[in-house]
């Protein structure tokens, strides 16, 4: 009889760990060349521009190019305040995930990105400001103004 008591704290003590742990608000891994963009359905396949979305209920959207993501955003009927991170690869570092408001976005025909919408991030702003003196099409914005510009 103690033997089972014993085995059913420990059971519900194992569920409790397990439903904590798949409760996570965190952004997922970006399996390139298997997930698909949310907005366009292409493969992502670029670990320089991918990027993604997950809401406060930890839902999470990938997506292959920062215009689609935004475009996502304009188009969905969450406000910023469903998002728990919004998160882009920065050109510099790829594969990192990265919280926008810490990232300088730049727009050049250079950066071919998968959807064309040619939008690289950067970690650095000085990296960021190097590529503008040597590009003269390049443009920064912040990430308030990209919104608005898509």
């Amino acid at each position: 009889m103690k033997n089972i008591k014993f085995l059913k704290h420990n059971i519900i003590a194992f569920l409790g760990i397990i439903l904590m742990m798949s409760c996570t608000i965190e952004p997922e891994t970006i399996n390139y060349g298997k997930d698909n963009c949310q907005f366009c359905k292409m493969t992502i396949m670029d670990n320089k521009y991918g990027c993604e979305l997950v809401t406060q209920k930890g839902k999470n959207f990938k997506f292959d190019d920062v215009s689609c993501m935004i475009k996502y955003i304009n188009i969905s009927e969450q406000t910023p305040k469903d998002y728990a991170h919004i998160v882009v690869n920065s050109y510099d570092k790829p594969t990192a995930l990265i919280g926008v408001d810490r990232l300088y976005f730049l727009i050049s025909p250079k950066f071919s990105s998968p959807m064309m919408g040619n939008v690289a991030a950067f970690t650095e702003e000085k990296q960021a400001n190097e590529i503008l003196k040597k590009d003269r099409e390049a443009k920064k914005y912040s990430w308030n103004e990209l919104v608005k510009k898509f």
